[in-house]
C-alpha cells in the first residue's frame, strides 16, 4: 500500500479528528486556562495543608489541571506525530513548556511540601472524603522511607542537568554512529546494510545474503563492544547506588518496588519459562523439517530463521481491516462491540502511511478528559496491519473502561498491566480468522505467527529480563568488571537454561548483552513477558466459560485502572503469578497452537511430497 506524500492527500475518513479534544475552543484558550489554574495552585501552594477542607480543594484543583493537562499534551504530541516537520505544532509546544517552566519555578517542590505535612496527612488519610485518594497518598507516604535530606534531593535535581545520559549515548552510538560494511548476495552484488534493510534481507531467497547480513550487522556492533560493555556496566552501577544510599534491599527490589513484584514471581517467571525448552526444541526440529522439504536447502538456525516457509498473499482494505476486527471482538459484548462502532464513526484513528508521519502505531496515554482514545497507525494491507488495529484498540478499549469507572486519580491503568487487553486482542483475532479460514497454508501461516509471538514476547523477554535480574545482582555485589567478555559470559551463562542444547560459547554470539535499548530504561521487559502469559490465561478461560468470563474481564481488569495494586487486580482475575498452575494454564495456548501448527504442517508437506 503506498505511503501518501502528504497528509492533505489522505482521505478525510482514514484521518483522526483531533480537534475535538479542543471541543470547539482555539489552543490558546486552554494554554491560558492552564496558566490561570496553575496560578492558582501556587497562590495555595501552603495555605492548602491548613485543613482537610483546603486540601481537598486543592487536590480538586490540581484535578482540573490535569485534565486540560491531558488535552494540550496530546493535541500538541499527535499534531506533531502526523507530520513531524510541521512547525505549528513545535511552536505550541514551546509556548507550553515556556509556561510550564516558569509556573514549576514559582511552584517549587510539591513533594517537600507533602512531607513537611506528612503527620497531618497520616491522620487525614483514613477520612472518607480522602478515600479516592488514599492510595495515592499511602503509597507517597510510604516513599518517604527512601527520601534523602530536602538539601541532598534539592542538590540531585539541580546536577541532574549536568549528569551524563548514558541511555542518550547509547542511542546515537547504535542509531547514528554504527558504520555497516555493504553486504554481498549469491551473485556478488553488493547491498546497503541498515537496521531497515537487515529485515529485509533476513527474508531474502538468497541464502548467501542471508549468511553475509548477520555476520556484517553483528561486526558494526562488535567494534564498539567494550564501550557497550562499559556503558552499560555504568548504568546499571549508577542504579545500585541510587538503591543503596535511598535503603532498599538492593536494585531489584528499587525497580520493582511500586508494582510490588518480589524476587519469587521474577525466578517463578524464570522458572517456568525455561521450563518450555524442549517444546522451544520441538518447534525448531519441526520448522528444519518444513523449511528444508519447502526450499530445498539446509536450514541454518543463525541465518534462516527469520524466513517465512510460506508468503500468504493476502492484501486488506482499511475497511476490510475494520470489519474484520469488529466481528472478532464481538464476543466482548454490546458495550464493547458498540465503542468500537463508535471509534470508527467517530475518527479515533489515523491509520494512513505518510510522508514525514511518525512511523509505527500507539494508542495514546493520558486519556482522561479526553472521550476519544486516539490510535496512530501506518496501515500497509497485510496482515500485520490488521493485528495492529486489534492489538491498539486493546488499549484504547482499556482506557475507555478504566476512565469511565474512575475518577482521574486512579483512573490510569500501570505499564505492568498495560499489554494485557492489547494481546488478548490479538488472541481474539487470531481466533477469528482461524475459524473463517478454509486454507490449511493460511492457518498454517496464522498459527507461525502466534508461536513467533509468543517466542518473542514472552520466551525472549524473559531470557533478557532474567539477564538484567544477573546482571544487577552482580553489580549490587561488585562482582562486575566493566568489559564484554565478563558481560557476554554472564549473559550466556544465565541464558543457558532456555535452550534443549545451547550452543558453545563464543563471545562474538552474545553481542545481545550489551546492545539491547530496554537495559537502560530500568528493569520492565519482564512485564511484556508476564502480560502476554496473562493474556493467554484469559483467552484460555474464555474459551472455557464464555460470556460469563469476558462481563468479568471488563468489570474486574479493563474497569480497574490504577484503583488497587496491578497484583491484586491480577488475583481478582484468579491470576495467582507465584503458582505453577498459573503458568499451565497460561501455557495451554501454546501448547495448542504448537500442535495445530505440527499437525497441518505435516498434512501439507506430506500432501507435497505425495504429488511428487
Amino acid at each position: 500500500m503506498k505511503q501518501y506524500p502528504s497528509y492533505d492527500k489522505v482521505n478525510d475518513e482514514h484521518k483522526w479528528d483531533l480537534e475535538s479534544i479542543l471541543e470547539g475552543k482555539s489552543f490558546e484558550y486552554w494554554l491560558d486556562k492552564y496558566v490561570s489554574i496553575f496560578k492558582d495552585l501556587i497562590e495555595i501552594k501552603d495555605s492548602k495543608y491548613e485543613s482537610i477542607e483546603s486540601f481537598i480543594a486543592g487536590l480538586k484543583l490540581n484535578e482540573q489541571m490535569e485534565i486540560v493537562d491531558n488535552k494540550l499534551h496530546n493535541y500538541i504530541s499527535n499534531k506533531t506525530n502526523i507530520n513531524l516537520t510541521d512547525p505549528q505544532p513545535q511552536e505550541m509546544a514551546l509556548k507550553f513548556d515556556s509556561a510550564n517552566e516558569e509556573l514549576n519555578k514559582e511552584y517549587g517542590s510539591e513533594i517537600n511540601r507533602f512531607f513537611k505535612n506528612a503527620d497531618k496527612l497520616k491522620l487525614w488519610v483514613n477520612d472518607e472524603r480522602l478515600k479516592s485518594y488514599r492510595k495515592m497518598i499511602n503509597d507517597t507516604l510510604d516513599s518517604f522511607n527512601h527520601k534523602l535530606s530536602n538539601d541532598v534531593e534539592e542538590y540531585l535535581n539541580e546536577v541532574a542537568f549536568g549528569e551524563p545520559n548514558l541511555e542518550d549515548v547509547f542511542n546515537i552510538l547504535t542509531d547514528a554512529e554504527l558504520r555497516y560494511d555493504d553486504v554481498l548476495d549469491s551473485k556478488n552484488k553488493k547491498h546497503k546494510l541498515d537496521p531497515i534493510s537487515y529485515s529485509k534481507m533476513l527474508k531474502s531467497d538468497d541464502a548467501l545474503l542471508r549468511k553475509n547480513a548477520v555476520l556484517q550487522y553483528r561486526k558494526a556492533k562488535l567494534q564498539h563492544k567494550e564501550s557497550l560493555a562499559n556503558m552499560l556496566v555504568q548504568t546499571f552501577k549508577n542504579i545500585s547506588v541510587n538503591a543503596k544510599v535511598r535503603k532498599y534491599k538492593d536494585s531489584i527490589n528499587m525497580l520493582t518496588y511500586e508494582d510490588k513484584v518480589s524476587d519469587e514471581i521474577l525466578l517463578k517467571l524464570f522458572e517456568n519459562i525455561a521450563s518450555l525448552k524442549d517444546d522451544i526444541s520441538k518447534y525448531w526440529k519441526h520448522y528444519k523439517k518444513y523449511y528444508e522439504a519447502h526450499f530445498k536447502e539446509k536450514f541454518r538456525i543463525l541465518y534462516d530463521s527469520n524466513r517465512d516457509i510460506f508468503k500468504v498473499k493476502n492484501k486488506y482494505s482499511v475497511e476490510e481491516a475494520k470489519e474484520i476486527v469488529y466481528n472478532a471482538l464481538l464476543p466482548f459484548g454490546t458495550e464493547y462491540s458498540d465503542t468500537i462502532k463508535q471509534a470508527y464513526r467517530e475518527k479515533w484513528v489515523d491509520f494512513m502511511s505518510v510522508k514525514n508521519k511518525l512511523s509505527g502505531a500507539y494508542s495514546i496515554g493520558n486519556t482522561y478528559g479526553i472521550n476519544k482514545k486516539y490510535i496512530l497507525m501506518n496501515f500497509d494491507g497485510e496482515l500485520n496491519s490488521v493485528e495492529t488495529l486489534a492489538h491498539e484498540l486493546g488499549h484504547s478499549m482499556h482506557s475507555y473502561f478504566s476512565d469511565k469507572n474512575n475518577d482521574i486519580t486512579n483512573a490510569s491503568y500501570p505499564i505492568f498491566l498495560a499489554e494485557i487487553a492489547s494481546i488478548f486482542n490479538e488472541s481474539m483475532l487470531y481466533d477469528y480468522l482461524i475459524e473463517k479460514s478454509s486454507s490449511k497454508i493460511e492457518k498454517f501461516t496464522i498459527y507461525s505467527h502466534i508461536i513467533s509471538g509468543f517466542f518473542g514476547t514472552t520466551v525472549t523477554q524473559a531470557k533478557w529480563a532474567n539477564y538484567e535480574y544477573e546482571l544487577y545482582k552482580k553489580v549490587d555485589a561488585n562482582e562486575v568488571a566493566p568489559n564484554y567478555e565478563e558481560v557476554a559470559k554472564i549473559y550466556y551463562e544465565t541464558l543457558k537454561k532456555y535452550y534443549k542444547k545451547p550452543r558453545k560459547f563464543k563471545k562474538e554470539e552474545q553481542i545481545a548483552a550489551v546492545t539491547i535499548p530496554h537495559f537502560y530504561m530500568g528493569f520492565y521487559v519482564y512485564k511484556y513477558a508476564i502480560g502476554q502469559l496473562v493474556a493467554n490465561y484469559f483467552y484460555n478461560q474464555y474459551k472455557l466459560k464464555g460470556k460469563e468470563f469476558l462481563d468479568k474481564y471488563i468489570n474486574n481488569f479493563l474497569s480497574a485502572g490504577n484503583s488497587d495494586y496491578p497484583l491484586n487486580t491480577l488475583k481478582s482475575m484468579g491470576v495467582d503469578l507465584t503458582s505453577d498452575e498459573f503458568y499451565k494454564k497460561g501455557f495451554e495456548h501454546f501448547h495448542k497452537c504448537l500442535n495445530e501448527w505440527i499437525k497441518l504442517g505435516d498434512e501439507i508437506f506430506a500432501k507435497s511430497k505425495a504429488k511428487k
